[in-house]
């Protein structure tokens, strides 16, 4: 199958590309930039800004893929907070741009949307897990724009009959993410203080708060098993259906450090978590395509620490 993916060089994209051509899908990818990855992977990339309605339209025609995978997007909240417009327009607008490009020249292929857990906000207050049912109250710029998209896309693909899925994904960690996530967060601090370019405190803000990781390599198991199977067009929760407190998560990954490191509250970051409790429901994705999460916990923050500690030590 021939799969175009719009966000390759990000964290997410570049997993999704090496499973996929593990799988035997011929790839293109669309991104903003011709990264180191995309050049070592050797596939066919377009430089494009998904705000270019034009572009996109010339890449579809010349490619003609059977499927999209969507994920560009401006996925960090604070970001969002300092950049609402630019994140109405990429998220909402760009989101439209790369499913109606699509459809102009191929109707009848499989559209996926990337979307978050974050769509949920304060839903997740009830402390229940969480189903694609339930309603969705989002709370900042970036998970209203992925509310917005999500709807307008699935409302696209139910008028014009064409095979849309959009996810809600839930937290994902591993190799490759950027600070600003808090796994990669944590084990970054922790591989610089091992290396010793940091003292041996790591300062937290609230940490009580509990949250559904799932191992980035089960998410594009999980992205691959909608791509490749007959599951019905509309909203599927990607998640591990296992909550695990960010007290919990940084007790983990100091666990696996070579030294003794301290934690203190930094007041400058302590905000408490509005929702205490975030907990998917993937039956739904289950029933749909079997799928299920594979990869062990402590492996998947060992492989983060590894991959952190490799960029500090080179």
């Amino acid at each position: 199958m021939k799969v175009l993916v719009t966000g390759a060089g990000g964290f997410v994209g570049e997993h999704l590309i090496r499973f996929l051509l593990h799988r035997k899908h011929d790839v293109v990818a669309i991104g903003i930039n011709n990264g180191a990855f995309l050049k070592a992977m050797h596939i066919k990339t377009h430089i494009v800004n998904i705000l270019d309605s034009d572009v996109l339209n010339e890449v579809m025609r010349e490619e003609f893929p059977d499927a999209v995978i969507h994920l560009a997007a401006i996925s960090n909240v604070p970001v969002s907070w300092q950049k609402p417009g630019l994140t109405v327009d990429v998220n909402i607008h760009g989101a439209l741009n790369v499913l109606q490009a699509f459809y102009a020249v191929n109707p009848q292929g499989r559209f996926i949307n990337i979307g978050s857990s974050d769509e949920y906000g304060l839903t997740a207050k009830a402390g229940l897990p969480l189903t694609e049912e339930m309603p969705c109250r989002p709370q900042n710029p970036y998970s209203i724009s992925k509310y917005s998209a999500e709807q307008m896309i699935c409302q696209f693909g139910r008028k014009y009959g064409m095979k849309v899925i959009s996810t809600r994904s839930f937290n994902h960690y591993g190799p490759g993410q950027a600070k600003g996530f808090v796994i990669a967060d944590f084990a970054s601090q922790i591989a610089a203080i091992e290396c010793g370019l940091a003292v041996p405190v790591i300062k937290v803000g609230d940490i009580s708060a509990a949250r559904d990781f799932t191992y980035v390599d089960d998410v594009v198991r999980a992205y691959a098993a909608l791509l490749e199977s007959d599951a019905d067009g509309g909203i599927y929760n990607v998640c591990s259906g296992n909550a695990i407190s960010i007290r919990d998560a940084l007790h983990d990954m100091l666990s696996l450090a070579e030294c003794e490191i301290r934690v203190a509250v930094d007041e400058d970051k302590f905000r408490p978590a509005e929702v205490k409790y975030f907990i998917g429901d993937n039956t739904k994705l289950n029933k749909a395509t079997g799928w299920q999460p594979v990869y062990e916990y402590r492996m998947g923050l060992q492989n983060v620490l590894t991959y952190w500690r490799d960029i500090y030590r080179k």
